[in-house]
């Protein structure tokens, strides 16, 4: 079990090496993606399944990852939020997601790929 949960968490290490490295080649896609948020119902749950998925994983992962208490915490985290934002209504998600998509400059999404790339390998080296 705790095998597989490492995969799941390194693949959501490796989405958002994915997401990043959009931010820093096409911040225009990067954009349009952001708006799309909670646009439809596939859309919604494409981002929330997975990603819920990947916080169980990163629950189930926590006792052998480098910071289990903050790694448990993490996985609760996103785990909550992902099945709190499926319940409220899809629009306010969706204009919630289309009010940033509209006040982040494309120059901010470049330098947005940093901190994502870093994000994606903290995950991948605290789960190992």
């Amino acid at each position: 079990m705790a095998s597989a949960a490492l995969l799941v968490v390194w693949s959501g290490a490796g989405w958002l090496v994915f997401a990043g490295l959009i931010c820093a080649v096409c911040p225009e896609r990067a954009r349009t993606g952001l708006a799309a948020m909670g646009s439809n119902w596939t859309v919604q749950l494409g981002e929330h399944i997975p990603r819920a998925i990947v916080g169980l994983a990163m629950v189930l992962r926590a006792p052998l990852s480098k910071y289990p208490a903050m790694f448990e915490g993490a996985g609760w985290f996103i785990l909550a939020t992902s099945v709190l934002i499926l319940m409220v209504p899809m629009r306010w998600h969706n204009s919630y997601a289309v009010w940033w998509a509209r006040r982040i400059p494309l120059w901010l999404y470049r330098i947005l790929c940093a901190p994502t790339l870093a994000m994606a390998a903290l995950l991948a080296y605290v789960a190992w």
